[in-house]
């Protein structure tokens, strides 16, 4: 919808929309009515990033174009620094629905300052809207994510599991076969026969199953194992969240130099390196043992996300951004429930008495994180290329504001 009306517009719509569900959701009586909340600020939530990332892609040439995807990821990731920080005093301080309506108040502000501050971008031309397809796609999504989310307490074997997973699969298949046809597709599901996006999309897929597997898991580690609080806990993820605003700044700087080839590489080399140091010192029950491996997954976060971003939008062309994004977004959180699912049974596997989690499922559980960022490093290796312009923006319309 950015790419044919505006991206600027459908920002600013979907903050309404977040607000709308983020004020639902604290003053919402049942958990029905929270979980239907949280489902319509999710609909607003996951159109900020297509639409903002096309936003300042498009605004800067192909030669600063790291240094500013770099400040955006610095700007996003200093909220995820002090998000669960501020969640956990907010929840103990107040109340959970204080965390609700802190997101209100966000959304509205940044509404406003958007009107204000940013600048609208020619659209493309207007097109009948694929409705056929979103809906197909969100049946599709939804059966194979509640699937995956509920597997392990329903069970694998169990017919809910087993029909959402196969009605889920199929629609998605037809999905694919469908848009692939049509002249005005929902998602450009052809941009993944580009070589370089088709690698973009596995290591992205990596790296958001490394980085949420991480943030679910090393706090319920921490909380399980070692005994911490909710504020302790979010206290000792700081090692691996704190640095990594500076970092991003740094890679936006090198990947212009470089390409995002080879900052890519390093940074899914050292995630990798770092999680196979946690699952090594898990089975310690030593906070100051992790501490090494904290650190570097911080350093190697910024490689992997800033180098990557400015990869995708050299890829395509400027009113093709938002098409890619959105699909690379729906793959990456393809992945964020996958790392949940499975390290989520990796985890209960081994539990011991009680249902209390065993530090030898964590360290599996880290083991396998670093194997799926190794397969990210791979994908990088072998299908990221780094041309001087992949794809030339067609129009800078006015200066950046950054």
């Amino acid at each position: 919808m950015g790419d044919y009306y505006g991206h600027r517009t459908v920002l600013i719509v979907a903050l309404g929309v977040f607000a709308l569900g983020s004020l639902s959701a604290a003053v919402s009586q049942g958990f029905v009515w929270l979980v239907a909340s949280i489902a319509v600020a999710g609909m607003g939530a996951s159109t900020l990033y297509p639409s903002s990332a096309a936003l300042v892609a498009n605004s800067v040439p192909l030669e600063i174009r790291g240094r500013a995807i770099g400040k955006y990821s610095a700007i996003g990731v200093s909220v995820f620094v002090v998000g669960p920080l501020m969640a956990a005093l907010l929840t103990e301080a107040i109340d959970w629905r204080a965390v609700f309506g802190t997101q209100v108040v966000l959304a509205v502000s940044l509404a406003v300052l958007g009107r204000s501050r940013v600048h609208e971008q020619p659209a493309g031309s207007p097109r009948r809207f694929d409705t056929t397809g979103l809906v197909v796609l969100m049946v599709g999504l939804t059966a194979v994510l509640v699937a995956l989310m509920q597997a392990l307490a329903w069970g694998w074997d169990s017919p809910a599991t087993i029909l959402l997973l196969g009605a889920g699969g199929a629609v998605l298949a037809w999905f694919g076969a469908f848009e692939w046809r049509k002249a005005d597709p929902l998602l450009d599901t052809s941009l993944l026969g580009r070589r370089s996006f088709r690698g973009i999309a596995i290591a992205m897929f990596a790296a958001q199953f490394m980085i949420t597997g991480f943030v679910i898991y090393i706090a319920t580690y921490f909380q399980h194992i070692l005994g911490y609080g909710v504020v302790l806990a979010a206290v000792a993820m700081l090692p691996a969240t704190a640095q990594m605003p500076y970092f991003a700044l740094v890679i936006g700087r090198i990947t212009d130099r470089l390409g995002p080839r080879r900052p890519a590489i390093g940074g899914y080399a050292v995630s990798a390196a770092a999680f196979v140091w946690l699952a090594v010192f898990v089975d310690a029950d030593s906070y100051w043992l992790l501490v090494p491996g904290l650190l570097a997954i911080g350093f190697a976060n910024a490689p992997m996300f800033t180098a990557l971003l400015t990869a995708l939008s050299n890829a395509v062309e400027a009113d093709e951004r938002g098409d890619a994004n959105a699909l690379v977004l729906t793959i990456r959180w393809i992945g964020a429930a996958t790392a949940t699912m499975v390290l989520g049974v990796v985890i209960h596997a081994t539990e011991g008495a009680g249902g209390v989690p065993t530090t030898s499922g964590y360290s599996a559980a880290f083991a396998v994180i670093a194997a799926v960022t190794l397969a990210g490093l791979l994908a990088c290796v072998v299908l990221l290329r780094d041309p001087s312009v992949d794809a030339k923006p067609k129009h800078h319309h006015f200066r950046p504001h950054f």
